[in-house]
């Protein structure tokens, strides 16, 4: 039986950053590339990935069974996912020439929008559940209205993904744009866990993982700034040499291959 509603929201996933990308564009080798071109094989490793780390944690009898792994709908870890798809975006960007750790905050910006795409569709999927308000939505098969948290959640990360895209345009380190990205999502992520439902009065696994994902990344944010600030020395134009240095602490370029209008 094919699910609608989760093939509806893939669509809008993938279908808003590549429509956002005719204005935010991507660069392989001086050529404009599309968002699906490139994120198609990081998202499916993502898929992949998740859904077995979630097997092993869950149920590692399951792993090897088809009709088992295939059933996404029971659960996608979704930092392993993350790391899966980095990891592709790294390897297939020093394939194309690119700095690897550049092209991902290149991509990072559009990957946002999708996932925020992904959680707006929430009402085609199994609803959008959250805290018990008088303004809301009603899920299928409740009597009670509550307050649609992957709509928030959605519009956190569109904010997100505009001050990512920002970072990068002013030529930001691809270290901070890429940890600023993990921050926005692993914090957005914690703080709607709150409200969404789940087995047991504890934090989730997921809940878990996406605090010390965003207590990580911070962490990693102030060193990179503080790296940064320490070599800030060698930046100053020297006589004879007025236009100064114009790389990051990382020997990129500003903004890594980021381009756009």
């Amino acid at each position: 039986m094919i699910d609608y509603g989760l093939l509806f929201s893939i669509i809008i996933a993938f279908g808003v950053p590549s429509l956002v990308a005719y204005w935010w564009l991507l660069f392989i080798s001086d050529e404009s590339v599309g968002f699906f071109d490139v994120a198609l094989g990081p998202a499916l490793a993502a898929l992949v990935v998740g859904r077995l780390v979630t097997l092993a944690l869950d149920d590692p009898n399951s792993i090897g069974s088809i009709p088992d792994m295939i059933i996404i709908r029971s659960g996608v870890e979704f930092w392993p996912g993350v790391a899966a798809a980095v990891g592709l975006l790294v390897w297939s960007g020093r394939r194309a020439g690119e700095a690897g750790l550049a092209w991902v905050a290149a991509v990072v910006p559009l990957a946002m929008l999708g996932y925020a795409g992904y959680e707006a569709t929430c009402p085609f999927r199994d609803g959008c559940f959250g805290p018990q308000s008088a303004i809301g939505l009603r899920p299928p098969g409740l009597s009670t209205t509550m307050l649609p948290v992957g709509l928030f959640i959605a519009g956190a990360v569109v904010i997100g993904a505009l001050v990512v895209r920002g970072l990068a345009a002013r030529g930001h380190s691809p270290v901070v744009i890429v940890l600023v990205s993990a921050v926005v999502v692993a914090s957005v992520r914690s703080v709607g866990s709150v409200w969404l439902p789940h087995v047991g009065e504890g934090l989730t696994r997921q809940h878990r993982t996406s605090i010390g994902v965003a207590v990580a990344a911070t962490l990693g944010i102030i060193i990179a700034v503080t790296v940064s600030a320490l070599r800030a020395p060698d930046d100053v134009p020297m006589p004879g040499d007025a236009g100064g240095r114009t790389e990051c602490a990382d020997g990129e370029k500003p903004g890594g291959i980021f381009r756009g209008g």
